[in-house]
């Protein structure tokens, strides 16, 4: 059976329908974890912040200003790395029993509420280990995208020492920085469907995790359409971002209520970016059916005569 690009945009939209519970059991985990990592950094920011005028100039797009405070609270921002880096290590780590579940509920497509969080519960902790694996096997595409990265930074960074403008700022590094987005779309496509690949696999049809990566490198490079299905996905996410920032530019929000409004619009920002994502996974699921199973393991048995 030949899988289309229509067929896996499809196959995402049906199970968004099918399994919305699901959907906002995953959204609510993840808003735990972003909600106690922007309390932690509001409070530093509120430390150092708080009585200094300038701040306020420099979030409402003033540059220069910006750059005063970057070098005012220096340390303040390392310590705002620090909890941002701490938040992604907390999240990754989550994520392998949460994607795992995903995957075992898209794949199996459990009927009902208790069935489908039994699914969930089995395929995420069935996959954790091998998922945790996986993301060693990864750890050289990894550490070649921050290079790509790296040095796409550092030749903007010739463009951006004078800039007075935000697009003379943005601009060369959105160039800079786009070779290194393009190879981590690749490595990350790679992944998802070695964890494709994990989750239907049959226990007769088990090559092992570094053998399951590298044959998702080869089924991805030779096949296309997993990398335009997964560009589908990170572009929609890219318009729900640029539509909300777009949409909220020039509202000032003043006050509890600005602030409980704002908040409401975020979360649903991020209810809309997380439907995309489960929506691609299942479109991942659909096309990891039609790949062929690694070759079956042949125990050799021998017989000991006296």
């Amino acid at each position: 059976m030949r899988v289309g690009i229509g067929d896996m945009l499809s196959a995402g939209l049906r199970s968004l329908s099918r399994y919305t519970g699901t959907l906002l059991a995953v959204f609510v985990v993840q808003s735990l974890v972003a909600i106690t990592c922007m309390l932690a950094i509001a409070v530093v920011l509120a430390q150092t912040f708080s009585h200094l005028p300038l701040f306020d100039e420099g979030v409402d797009g003033d540059l220069v200003a910006m750059i005063e405070c970057i070098r005012y609270g220096r340390s303040s921002f390392v310590a705002v790395g620090g909890i941002i880096f701490g938040a992604v290590l907390l999240w990754q780590v989550v994520s392998w029993f949460v994607v795992g579940g995903l995957y075992g509920v898209l794949a199996q497509r459990p009927e009902g509420r208790s069935e489908t969080a039994r699914c969930f519960g089995a395929s995420g902790a069935s996959t954790y280990l091998a998922y945790a694996r996986l993301a060693l096997c990864s750890l050289p595409g990894i550490a070649l995208v921050l290079l790509v990265l790296g040095t796409g930074f550092n030749i903007a960074g010739a463009y951006t020492d004078h800039a007075l403008t935000l697009w003379q700022l943005f601009g060369p590094l959105v160039v800079g920085l786009l070779p290194g987005f393009l190879l981590m779309h690749v490595v990350w496509t790679v992944t998802d469907y070695a964890r494709v690949e994990l989750t239907l696999r049959h226990d007769s049809h088990d090559p092992g995790v570094v053998v399951t990566y590298l044959r998702s490198v080869s089924y991805v490079l030779r096949r296309p359409l997993t990398l335009v299905h997964g560009a589908v996905g990170w572009i929609c996410f890219a318009l729900v971002t640029l539509a909300y920032a777009y949409l909220a530019a020039g509202h000032s929000m003043y006050g509890a209520e600005g602030g409980l409004i704002l908040f409401v619009a975020r979360q649903c920002v991020s209810l809309v970016r997380t439907a995309i994502r489960v929506g691609i996974l299942s479109g991942q699921v659909e096309l990891g059916r039609t790949r062929p199973q690694p070759p079956r393991r042949v125990e050799a048995k021998v017989d000991i005569k006296a």
